[in-house]
């Protein structure tokens, strides 16, 4: 994966972040770090396969909410849509709802892939304050870390990111992250937009005070 511009955005938030917090003087890696590893708490939690007690292991990968045109009915009352006076009398008509197609219900996001991009911002944040303007070395990542399994990706990852000082640790990180997201069955142009969407969500939290 080329990360050139993934890493310009960041930067780019990174110093926006920065400036609207007055965080000039302070060093953040030790804050980036952690913040990691509760993000890839949060990425496991999405997946669920580590959930040996639960009967739901299914990894969420679209989160459901009731539509706002019909409240879920799957319908629409004619007199919500149409104001004429030819069909106000029809009142207690109704039609499909076509927002939803009749089933009440509207994927919203994909949580798993949200959870990832949250971490992938970490994870350059992190490469951007260790290694400056050296960053540029890890511009193309071609080699994927991978065990035999995600359970033992993830432990893998976290193992990474705990230990995350220095040149090795930090192109392992990037290597045996990618690989999960493959292994999460993310194809590069969703990680992709994915983060665009989500650094662009970053910058008007800073804009709105988050």
């Amino acid at each position: 994966m080329n990360l050139k511009e993934l890493f310009e955005m960041q930067k780019k938030l990174d110093e926006h972040i920065i400036k609207e917090k007055g965080l000039e003087r302070q060093e953040l890696l030790p804050q980036k770090i952690l913040a990691l590893q509760v993000e890839l708490g949060e990425l496991a939690n999405e997946w669920r396969g580590f959930k040996f007690w639960s009967e739901d292991q299914e990894p969420r990968t679209s989160k459901k909410i009731v539509c706002d045109f019909c409240q879920g009915t799957g319908d629409e009352n004619i007199d919500n849509i149409m104001e004429s006076a030819e069909n106000s009398r029809r009142k207690h008509e109704y039609i499909k709802c076509l927002e939803c197609n009749e089933t009440g219900i509207v994927v919203y996001s994909n949580p798993l892939l949200e959870e990832y991009v949250d971490c992938l911002h970490f994870i350059l944040s992190i490469g951007l304050e260790t290694f400056n303007d050296d960053i540029k070395h890890y511009y193309n990542i071609d080699t994927r870390l991978k065990t035999k399994g995600i359970l033992q990706q993830f432990q893998l990852v976290f193992s990474m990111a705990q230990g995350m000082y220095g040149d090795d640790f930090y192109r392992e990180l990037l290597q045996s992250f990618l690989g999960l997201g493959e292994m999460l069955g993310f194809t590069e142009k969703e990680i992709v937009v994915a983060y665009k969407m989500k650094n662009a969500t970053n910058h008007e939290r800073q804009q709105n005070g988050y």
